[in-house]
């Protein structure tokens, strides 16, 4: 029969407590300002496209101005993907 080791590890302690402090809240409310303010530009932009489509075009449609509503969304995915790669190009350099 073989013996077991027994490890003696110090015993864990709990991260301190934090109170709900204004950092969060100032991110949380600036990333809100920040997707306002693009979805409201998205609209000024869809609004003006619109505009300038109908006396081009003599009729109301709706064609490429559309894309305008999707600046947050579009935003925030070409964001992520930079920083993605941005994130990866520093991770390769430090396995070299």
């Amino acid at each position: 029969m073989e013996t077991m080791k027994i490890e003696c590890r110090r015993a864990a302690t709990l991260p301190a407590y934090r109170p709900k402090g204004r950092t969060l809240d100032r991110a949380r409310i600036r990333a809100v300002v920040k997707y306002v303010a693009l979805t409201a530009a998205g609209i000024l932009l869809f609004k003006a496209g619109q505009a300038s489509a109908l006396t081009e075009r003599g009729y109301a449609a709706v064609g490429g101005e559309g894309f305008a509503l999707l600046l947050p969304a579009f935003y925030y995915l070409i964001s992520r993907a930079v920083r993605d790669m941005i994130e990866d190009a520093q991770n390769e350099k430090l396995q070299k």
